[in-house]
Formats: C-alpha cells, sequence, structure tokens
C-alpha cells in the first residue's frame, strides 16, 4: 500500500510533463497554421472562431465535472474572468498586433524569454528563487534559440530594434507568465477540465462581438483547406493544447511547463522541415541541440523551493 502511494503521483508527474509535450508539439503546429492561414481571415474574427470550436470539443468533457463541481464565487469568477483575459484574451490580441510590426525572428527571441519572465514572476510574487540547475538551463534553451532565430549571424541580433510590435510581443509573454501563475491558484478548486471551460467562455464573450465586427467590415475568402487549418487551431491549440497546458501548470508547476514550453520552437522547426520542405542548417542544428539540452538540465535537479507543486505538496502534509 505504502509502495503504491509513492508510484502514483510520480506517475501523475511523468504523465504531465508528457502532455505539456504534446501541448507543445500541437502549439508548435499552430505556428506552421497561422502561416498559412495569414491574411485569409480576420485576426480577431479567426481568435472568436478559434475559441468557439475550442469550446465545443471542451464543455462535452467537461459537462458531468461542472454538474458536479462547486460553483464559482464572486471573487473565484473574477479569478477566472482575469485568467482567460491573460491567458486568451490579450495574448491572442497582443500576438496579432505585435506581428504586424515586427519580424517573426523578434518575435521568435522574445517568445523565447517566457521561461526566465515566469521565474522572474515567481521570485516577486512567491519569493521562490529558481535553482542553478534550472538558471543554467534556461540561459542554455535561450542562447540556442537565438541563434536558430538569429540564423547564427551576429548582424541579425544587433539589428534587433525594439518597437511597437515588440512592446506587444513582451506584454503577450507577461500575460502568459502570468496566466501561469494565476492558472495554478484558481486550480486548487477547479479541475484542469472545468478552469479551461470557464476561460474559454469568458474569452468567446470578450471576443466574439469584435471578430463579428471585423468580419463584417473586412470580409474573408476562404477555402476547403483553410477552414481545416482553422479548425486545427481551434479544436487542437486553442481547445486541447490549452487544456493539456494548463494539467501540467496544475501538476507540475508553472516554472517546469513554461521551460518545456520552449520545445514548441523545436516542433515548429521539424514540423517546418515536414510540412514547409525547409531545410536544416548547421545552425538549427547547433540551436535545437542547445534547446534541448537546457531542457533538460533545467529538470534535471530541482530546487526544494523552487516551485508551487512542492509548496501545495507541504501545504496538504
Amino acid at each position: 500500500m505504502q509502495q503504491s502511494q509513492i508510484v502514483h503521483p510520480q506517475s501523475n508527474r511523468v504523465k504531465a510533463y508528457l502532455l505539456t509535450l504534446l501541448s507543445s508539439l500541437i502549439y508548435g503546429g499552430n505556428v506552421i497554421a497561422g502561416r498559412l492561414i495569414a491574411g485569409h481571415v480576420p485576426p480577431f474574427t479567426l481568435s472568436a472562431i478559434r475559441a468557439v470550436l475550442a469550446l465545443i470539443i471542451l464543455l462535452p468533457l467537461a459537462w458531468p465535472q461542472m454538474k458536479t463541481a462547486p460553483k464559482p464565487n464572486k471573487s473565484e469568477f473574477l479569478q477566472l474572468i482575469v485568467v482567460s483575459l491573460l491567458g486568451i484574451t490579450v495574448p491572442y490580441v497582443s500576438l496579432l498586433l505585435g506581428l504586424q510590426h515586427t519580424t517573426g525572428t523578434n518575435a521568435s527571441v522574445i517568445f523565447a524569454t517566457l521561461p526566465a519572465v515566469t521565474n522572474t514572476l515567481l521570485f516577486l510574487l512567491y519569493k521562490l528563487k529558481p535553482s542553478r540547475f534550472q538558471v543554467l538551463g534556461m540561459i542554455t534553451s535561450f542562447l540556442g534559440l537565438v541563434i536558430v532565430f538569429t540564423q547564427g549571424s551576429l548582424l541579425h541580433l544587433l539589428t534587433f530594434k525594439l518597437g511597437r510590435g515588440e512592446l506587444f510581443l513582451f506584454l503577450n509573454v507577461l500575460c502568459i507568465g502570468l496566466f501561469n501563475l494565476m492558472g495554478q491558484n484558481i486550480m486548487k478548486k477547479f479541475s484542469s477540465l472545468v478552469t479551461s471551460v470557464y476561460a474559454l467562455i469568458s474569452a468567446s464573450i470578450m471576443l466574439i462581438p469584435v471578430g463579428a465586427w471585423q468580419l463584417r467590415s473586412s470580409g474573408w475568402n476562404v477555402s476547403m483547406s483553410d477552414w481545416l487549418i482553422i479548425m486545427y487551431m481551434g479544436f487542437l491549440a486553442a481547445g486541447v493544447a490549452f487544456f493539456l497546458n494548463l494539467y501540467g501548470i496544475n501538476k507540475i508547476g508553472s516554472s517546469k511547463v513554461s521551460i518545456l514550453n520552449n520545445m514548441q520552437h523545436v516542433f515548429s522547426v521539424t514540423l517546418s522541415v515536414i510540412i514547409l520542405n525547409e531545410s536544416l542548417a548547421l545552425y538549427h542544428w547547433i540551436g535545437l541541440t542547445l534547446v534541448v539540452s537546457g531542457v533538460v538540465l533545467s529538470l534535471s535537479k530541482l530546487s526544494k523551493k523552487g516551485t508551487p507543486y512542492l509548496i501545495r505538496q507541504r501545504q496538504k502534509a
């Protein structure tokens, strides 16, 4: 009996790592889908459709839990709205606005700062310091991503400019970092699935009016293949991947999830080779090797005080 009590939490953590990696794989594919659909659908309309499609797939799964789960009180309801704003609405909008005013390379470098931003927020809000291995792993992964996104050119790095687009993307990263922490707090009462549905309902309410207005003013021309891409971005990326990411945050903590999220870029590059027939240069191999090494290093030895997950375990004890 004692052995099963020890193995079960470990098994859950392994499951959480694997599902978080699956989430990163889906998000990596979402980058490819975004490239293919760009310019075909108004951005706010696409965001609203994604939220609705995600609800279609997750609501039936969550409904049995929602009927038996306690109803959110006023404070928790406000928290769920904030989680929706930070995890869905603002990231969608800031990403679209940012990419209108900057390059994909600049965007990718900014997104690579997510683990550092998340751990900084953990320190500022919870006084939790990352371990030396985590810091070294974050630096290694960040250097690897910079090599990939700048094509191994120092000139590309030196020409990086901070403008309006970059500020929107930094807002995107900051919101996701805060979402990782707030999502973890609200899931002390609600399951990952129920939290996902509440957040998507709130996001849909906010996005549908703006998306409908933009569709009416600009129109669209969508083919059958475009609809397949939209369904991928809605059902899988906004729905399944969003839920899996929350599940990972709930089980292993926001710090580790933000580190594993760097694998999105590895999967994105790999899928670009497979789907878009892009070729890998030497700098790709060097950069991706550093990213994977950094992720493994970050997770190899964890600080005893480094994650909210461990705090929850001590509180339960």
